[in-house]
């Protein structure tokens, strides 16, 4: 006896198939079958990102942090009441010159600390010492600003006594920070 025939999958016009064709040839169960594995996918690279990726933007004691930025607020105001401001650019050999101006009577430091924090990425945060040359602060021969993104600037004194913060989405142009800057006239001595 011999075994009956197996149906084609389509007939010599490419009708669809019989009824009674497998099921892995039919259309139906195959579209039924992709949003289910597209959520599997998608899934599994979630996973996958929330494993590797880092948390950084997640603080673990709130308490701390909000004493923290009671005393950062203190030290803003200690600044406005100072009249300080400064103004961040680049040099002409494209190296970081800050200029800090105050009130009459302000004793600059000799040395400034310059933080860039970048706005979603911890890792690309830079923190630059800027020392005194003459009415403005330098920072060591081949520190560069970053070209593009968006900054937190935080420049503040060692003691802790002051501190200015800006904004900044690259660094093409002269960057404020603080109160206005009013450079003194020549003149005026």
């Amino acid at each position: 006896m011999m075994a009956p025939r197996a149906r084609p999958a389509h007939d010599e016009r490419g009708a669809a198939p019989a009824p009674g064709a497998a099921w892995y040839r039919q259309l139906w169960p195959w579209l039924l079958m992709v949003m289910p594995a597209t959520a599997l996918v998608g899934g599994a690279v979630t996973f996958w990102l929330a494993a590797t990726s880092n948390n950084a933007l997640v603080v673990d004691d709130y308490y701390r942090e909000g004493k923290a930025i009671n005393r950062q607020l203190e030290r803003d105001r200690a600044a406005r009441e100072m009249g300080l401001g400064a103004q961040l650019a680049r040099t002409a050999d494209d190296g970081v010159a800050l200029l800090l101006l105050g009130e009459p009577g302000f004793d600059p430091p000799d040395a400034v600390m310059l933080r860039l924090v970048h706005a979603t990425r911890a890792e690309f945060d830079r923190t630059m010492i800027l020392r005194r040359v003459g009415q403005q602060y330098l920072a060591p021969a081949g520190t560069r600003l970053p070209l593009s993104g968006r900054w937190t600037l935080l420049v503040e004194e060692a003691q802790g006594r002051w501190r200015l913060t800006g904004e900044a989405s690259g660094f093409d142009a002269p960057v404020a920070l603080g109160a206005p800057i009013n450079r003194p006239r020549e003149d005026a001595k």
